[in-house]
């Protein structure tokens, strides 16, 4: 509903300017903005906090300690009515654009590793554990919700990790259902797991 409202918003900011449109009417479309705006931030806010719960904890596990990871969400939206204001306020700026220049669409988040934000000082291994500790968090998040892991797919996650990184993040999915392709064999002790050969698009063996 809120995608829709900005489409139709967008939609009218460019018949202002290019047709010469009243922009009074803008104030029914910044209204519908806001209010779904900020049922999407409260979904969002709480969300995010949630995965700062289980990250750190998914984090310490396959560094063993060695890094400290944080997660931060990042928004224009703080309530309703300083949203409203904000449009009005970026009015101008939005006729001139031909879009709505602010927005929970304008959303984002960052992750640091000790303190520093990871796409911009990360290592290679350290940017892949990030996204791998993330993702491990929303399927725990995903699990307290529906009761049931979720079947976690990863694609040649291995080449940039270390082999220490791969044996703890392998020991910490021995809960889940995971389906990992890759260029080379995995072998890790003590963990249940079928191991198959795929050539040419055909399961040739299982090794």
């Amino acid at each position: 509903m809120y995608l829709k409202a900005l489409e139709q918003r967008n939609n009218y900011l460019k018949q202002i300017k290019f047709e010469n449109k009243s922009d009074e009417l803008l104030e029914i479309w910044d209204e519908k903005i806001s209010e779904y705006a900020e049922g999407v931030f409260k979904y969002r806010f709480e969300f995010i906090n949630k995965l700062k719960e289980k990250i750190k904890n998914v984090h310490n596990i396959i560094t063993e300690n060695n890094e400290d990871i944080k997660i931060e969400y990042i928004s224009d939206f703080t309530n309703k009515e300083e949203f409203l204001k904000k449009l009005k306020d970026n009015k101008k700026l939005d006729i001139l654009k031909g879009y709505t220049t602010k927005g929970i669409h304008r959303d984002d988040f960052n992750i640091y590793i000790n303190n520093n934000l990871v796409n911009v000082y990360g290592s290679q291994g350290q940017h892949r554990t990030a996204i791998l500790s993330l993702k491990m968090s929303e399927l725990q998040v995903v699990k307290d919700e529906i009761g049931e892991n979720p079947i976690l797919l990863l694609d040649d996650f291995m080449s940039e990790l270390d082999e220490k990184r791969r044996i703890n993040f392998l020991r910490n999915i021995r809960d889940t259902q995971v389906i990992i392709t890759c260029t080379e064999k995995i072998n890790v002790e003590n963990l249940n797991f079928k191991v198959y050969n795929v050539k040419s698009g055909k399961i040739n063996q299982k090794i």
